[in-house]
């Protein structure tokens, strides 16, 4: 009954144009909820069947405290730029500090560069890094080198360096600097 009744409300929407379409939805999910007792449900409306079941309907009062908290959580990570904070326009080349160097040895290790284009490396500095080696690199063996805070990535095949770029400890994820012959833009993955 319920699928016919529908049928027929957004056939006639359809009918009538889109923005009649919401308004007509809006209505039947009224009348059908509010207004139209069911047998099934002991000539009552789902409303009143819902209702009176006793479920617990959440506390307007601790409600409002955790939407303030979470607004108030969402409103110190956009202002300290930490994990999680909303983008930012990016700061213009003679506007940016220089990187906090992390200052950390770790022997050459073979890796296999991912689809993103880049390495992780765990225990950099305490925490997991990733290095971008570009996305053209995908799938290909690299051997990376970090001496004092400096990572050296090279292809295994080639020999040829793939990255050379001072570690950030502040940063998670390492951006690769590209050639200054070679316009290398981001693009989306």
């Amino acid at each position: 009954m319920l699928q016919r009744s529908l049928e027929l409300a957004v056939l006639d929407a359809l009918h009538r144009g889109v923005e009649s379409g919401t308004d007509r939805g809006a209505e039947f999910q009224h009348v059908y909820n509010e207004e139209r007792p069911h047998r099934a449900l002991g000539r009552r409306t789902p409303g009143e069947a819902y209702r009176a079941k006793g479920k617990a309907l959440p506390d307007p009062e601790l409600a409002a405290r955790t939407q303030t908290k979470l607004d108030e959580q969402r409103r110190r990570e956009t202002t300290a730029g930490s994990p999680g904070a909303t983008r930012r326009k990016p700061i213009p080349k003679d506007k940016r500090a220089e990187p906090a160097r992390a200052d950390v040895t770790i022997g050459p290790g073979i890796h296999r560069i991912d689809r993103r284009g880049c390495v992780t490396q765990n225990n950099i500095a305490g925490k997991r890094r990733i290095l971008n080696l570009g996305k053209h690199n995908a799938g290909r063996m690299a051997e990376l080198l970090i001496d004092h805070g400096r990572a050296v990535a090279a292809g295994l095949e080639t020999g040829e360096i793939l990255a050379d770029q001072t570690l950030d400890a502040t940063r998670e994820y390492q951006y690769r600097k590209p050639a200054n012959d070679v316009n290398d833009a981001p693009r989306q993955m």
